[in-house]
């Protein structure tokens, strides 16, 4: 069991069969504090059964933020677990009606899973992976520079803290009190490499110094290299 300081409701991986659609995939969408249960709601109108709400904070350089710390700003990251179908539409929901394909909106994305666990198709690689990095209370400003040294863009954190996950749980890893868990979405063709970067700063080889693992991303909305290509 997860358990997360800060969770706006219950998000349970295992889902009941009283669904009319089968569960293959996680929806996540990363917006301003506020927004994220507007879009819940709208998700449960075009048919989604449930989501979680989980308070964090965004990473940033910009003009604005003095360029010797990582500028934070209040999100909110919302989970819905979903069919392949209906995460394409939420996709086109959150694009349309709250302005995600526009800069500064907000992204979202769709980690695939199976009832075997979490991963890919075999057909073609992926083009994106989320990468999780859970490091000790307040390594999260150095795990954030080492992934944009290595050509991330920016990251979110939520804390957590919390017990073993019981075997039959899709994700079988366990969360000490007081870490800091650090989301970056990359390309995959970077995934590598920036994992290896945060692994040598943060000294992450080493017992109980933290963790590392990429999930693959099936489609997004709002990312950067989308910004630049349409701008092209």
């Amino acid at each position: 069991m997860l358990y997360f300081p800060e969770v706006a409701g219950f998000f349970p991986f295992m889902i009941p069969d009283k669904r009319m659609y089968t569960i293959d995939a996680l929806f996540f969408t990363i917006v301003e504090r506020g927004k994220a249960n507007k879009i819940l709601q709208h998700a449960q109108e075009m048919g989604a059964e449930h989501g979680t709400i989980i308070l964090g904070h965004g990473t940033s350089r910009t003009r604005f933020i003095a360029t010797r710390h990582l500028g934070q700003r209040a999100k909110e990251v919302l989970m819905i677990s979903a069919d392949s179908a209906l995460a394409s539409r939420l996709h086109a929901m959150v694009a349309s009606t709250f302005s995600l394909a526009k800069r500064h909106k907000g992204i979202a994305f769709t980690v695939p899973f199976s009832e075997h666990g979490w991963g890919e198709p075999a057909s073609e690689p992926l083009p994106y992976q989320l990468i999780v990095t859970i490091v000790e209370r307040g390594q999260r400003e150095r795990c954030v520079q080492s992934a944009r040294n290595a050509g991330a863009k920016g990251g979110t954190v939520i804390s957590g803290r919390g017990a073993g996950i019981p075997a039959h749980y899709y994700v079988d890893l366990e969360i000490e009190p007081q870490k800091d868990i650090v989301l970056v979405l990359a390309p995959t063709a970077r995934c590598e490499a920036i994992k290896q970067h945060i692994i040598a700063d943060l000294g992450l080889q080493s017992p109980g110094t933290g963790m590392i693992f990429s999930l693959g991303v099936q489609q997004t909305t709002g990312v950067v290299e989308e910004h630049k290509r349409g701008r092209r």
